[in-house]
């Protein structure tokens, strides 16, 4: 019995999109990882609108440059072209969005760092990664919901006819999944205060 495409490794998928080509595998990964960009972005340009976009333009990016290269870390891969895009973004914008010229020029630093992460940007991707990890562990339909509706920014009628779900079901799958993204957030948050 072979695997739901859901069950694949991020390695998997990577061959399995290069060596056939077909948008299904590739689109697997980008949605697994769809928060984590945002994420990334809205850090860089905080502005949602700003962060949405650079996101779409993060996933035209890799859709081309995933074939280019042999990526042995996907996620680490995706959130270096994310804070690259952002950073590019920054230096061609003409009012530097809310960054100084200072700090455009220390996030590139950061970006540039051979010693790896700074501490600031290693604890926002942990958070992402938390928040990330938190998504995947609600049921599947909450998940789904809160990602199509959040990140997406689909509406209801949308999500009903990509779903199948009722307007009911995807009320109560993006409350309830708010509430228990929010618990486990919490929680996890918390253990690693201590």
């Amino acid at each position: 019995m072979s695997k739901k495409i859901s069950q694949h490794t991020d390695t998997e998928l990577l061959t399995l999109f290069k060596q056939t080509t077909q948008n299904q595998y590739l689109g697997e990964m980008l949605e697994r990882y769809s928060l984590l960009v945002f994420g990334v972005c809205i850090k860089y340009l905080k502005d949602q609108t700003l962060a949405q976009d650079a996101t779409q333009q993060v996933f035209e990016k890799v859709i081309k440059e995933v074939v280019k290269y042999e990526i042995p870390y996907f996620k680490s891969w995706l959130y270096s072209v994310a804070k690259n895009q952002c950073l590019m973004q920054l230096r061609n914008s003409s009012n530097k969005m809310q960054y100084s010229a200072q700090e455009i020029d220390d996030l590139e630093l950061t970006a540039e760092d051979d010693s790896g992460l700074k501490l600031r940007e290693y604890l926002l991707q942990d958070k992402l990664e938390i928040l990330q990890e938190s998504l995947q562990n609600l049921n599947k339909d909450q998940s789904n919901c809160i990602n199509l509706f959040y990140l997406h920014k689909l509406s209801y009628r949308e999500i009903e006819n990509k779903t199948g779900l009722n307007f009911q079901q995807i009320k109560s799958n993006i409350q309830n999944g708010k509430r228990n993204l929010r618990l486990m957030l919490e929680t996890k948050m918390h253990k690693n205060e201590n």
